[in-house]
């Protein structure tokens, strides 16, 4: 909660934060900054076998304590013409937890418990996209977009001193990302928004070995509605409600990995354009 209600203030003071893009954009506004700030409930699980230990499934909110996430994401966009542009976004995530077990759990082929656990499974993810004004009709604007998305993952487990973090991360690929984002105008200063986006990979050879061939699956999936107020012309406030689906497994003859979020819950931001 202190990390949001920073991120809030950080933006109010700077001015800048979430992407807002109601109209045809004029060249005489050419960059883009934004910074929101997330506050959500988290639920799934994670999982990293070693063989022959398969690994216990250990859910986020009721077995990890994981109550609340909290998220940042700051993106720098360049208008290449009124329609087209080009962003680059960094968003991070905070998962932490602790929780009590009663008996042992496995983890990455090493036991925790019994006694109190704490997790930590923040990552980060950076994306690059396109994007386009597909069409200002019907009352509304439509835009596009197209890109890849990387995400480094590292979940590790503490007790009494000692810990165990499983690579995620290693046998990582960049991850292609479409989506769609609908402004409808409402007044002279508020706009309704809609966004939707998502991609994946089917299970690939990662390029890495361990305990033979690394096989990964991914997936993701986001969605937002929201309310945009323009405080000015170039700046702009956006609240409301964001959904985020993030899936990673790993597989191989020695590794058997697994993470799944689902979060859902409030978003607010600024966007500043010069």
């Amino acid at each position: 909660m202190i990390r949001l209600l920073t991120t809030v203030a950080l933006a109010l003071i700077l001015g800048v934060a979430s992407p807002t893009l109601g109209e045809e954009q004029s060249l005489d506004s050419r960059w883009e900054v934004s910074l929101d700030g997330r506050l959500g409930v988290p639920n799934g699980y994670l999982r990293v076998g070693e063989a022959p230990l398969r690994g216990t499934r250990l859910r986020l909110r009721q077995d990890l304590g994981m109550d609340v996430s909290e998220a940042v994401e700051a993106s720098l966009a360049f208008r290449l013409t009124p329609r087209d542009a080009v962003r680059a976004t960094y968003l991070y995530y905070f998962l932490e937890g602790g929780a009590r077990f009663d008996q042992t759990i496995s983890y990455n082929g090493d036991g925790f418990g019994p006694g109190h656990v704490h997790t930590n499974a923040d990552f980060y993810r950076v994306s690059l996209d396109y994007e386009r004004l597909l069409t200002s009709e019907y009352g509304g604007f439509l835009t596009g977009t197209v890109g890849l998305t990387y995400v480094y993952f590292d979940p590790k487990l503490s007790q009494r001193g000692r810990s165990n973090d499983e690579d995620f991360y290693r046998q990582e690929l960049p991850v292609p990302i479409v989506g769609l984002r609908f402004d409808i105008p409402m007044g002279p200063r508020f706009t309704a928004r809609a966004s939707l986006s998502g991609g994946g990979l089917p299970r690939v050879d990662s390029g890495r070995k361990e305990g033979g061939t690394v096989f990964l699956e991914q997936i993701h999936a986001d969605a937002g509605l929201s309310v945009v107020y323009a405080i000015t012309r170039a700046l702009h406030l956006d609240v409301g409600y964001h959904f985020t689906y993030f899936f990673q497994h790993e597989k191989s003859h020695e590794d058997d990995n697994v993470f799944e979020l689902n979060d859902s819950g409030l978003r607010a931001g600024l966007t500043f354009r010069f």
